[in-house]
């Protein structure tokens, strides 16, 4: 990636809603963008308006609306009900094309027995928690910031462990195990690339360094990016205060009359 601009965090503009005759495709993230964070990411909740609004949007996109996560697409499956529709999880290691099962989501690069040492290693660390994506592992620190550079020094053991094949991703008050080669923008230009994507003009919300990615992506092809949240620099031309300021814009978007 590129070095990011420093915008302050009230320079950025709220998006605009797309106009009503637009060929547009929405992608989302989830955790800190849809979704406030829970403690613990099993924690995590979907209220029934949300859940509504995003189908009803995904019926005006004509499918064109898909959920991009560090989740694996099994979590994003059971909160959101997204089964055989267009998604992208652990930072673009999965990517699901719409129509296809939802039993197709595997990603590559299973960990094996380096589960067993970061497990270990992390239970000596009080507060941190474990995430096994089984192809990706996560040390959540948000329960315990001052165990952040311990956390750092456990994912550098593991990625030292794991070789070529992983590489580290920093996220909010996390750090992931991930496999290398894959990210957010490459999941997104995947998706472009298809029905019902293709030929869209592309939106991406999300608020963590995982979606920078992304926004490169939507940039070069003339999209609108909304950074969610006050972290910066980011590479995002708009933004909005925090998830239930995203909720909002949706809900606006679904009682917009086209």
């Amino acid at each position: 990636m590129s070095t990011l601009p420093h915008h302050p965090v009230d320079a950025l503009p709220a998006p605009p809603a797309p106009r009503a005759d637009s060929q547009w495709a929405l992608f989302l993230d989830i955790d800190g963008t849809l979704l406030d964070f829970a403690p613990h990411p099993e924690a995590a909740r979907v209220d029934v308006r949300l859940r509504r609004d995003l189908d009803v949007l995904h019926a005006r996109l004509d499918g064109a609306l898909a959920l991009v996560s560090g989740r694996a697409l099994a979590q994003l499956d059971r909160l959101f009900a997204w089964q055989a529709r267009a998604a992208s999880g652990i930072h673009g290691a999965q990517v699901r094309h719409a129509g296809t099962p939802a039993t197709q989501d595997e990603a590559p690069g299973d960990l094996g027995a380096l589960r067993d040492f970061a497990s270990a290693r992390a239970a000596e660390l009080p507060g941190v928690l474990l995430e096994d994506k089984q192809s990706a592992l996560v040390l959540h620190y948000r329960n315990a910031p001052a165990q952040r550079g311990n956390a750092e020094r456990l994912a550098q053991a593991l990625r030292q462990r794991a070789g070529d094949s992983h590489v580290l991703q920093y996220g909010d008050h996390a750090i992931e195990l991930k496999p290398a080669g894959c990210d957010k923008g490459r999941a997104l230009a995947e998706l472009m690339a298809a029905t019902p994507f293709r030929g869209r003009q592309p939106w991406m919300l999300g608020d963590d360094l995982t979606d920078e990615h992304a926004f490169d992506e939507v940039n070069a092809r003339g999209g609108i990016s909304v950074i969610v949240g006050p972290r910066r620099p980011t590479r995002a031309n708009f933004a909005l205060a925090d998830p239930p300021a995203v909720r909002d814009w949706l809900r606006g978007l679904v009682l917009r009359a086209d």
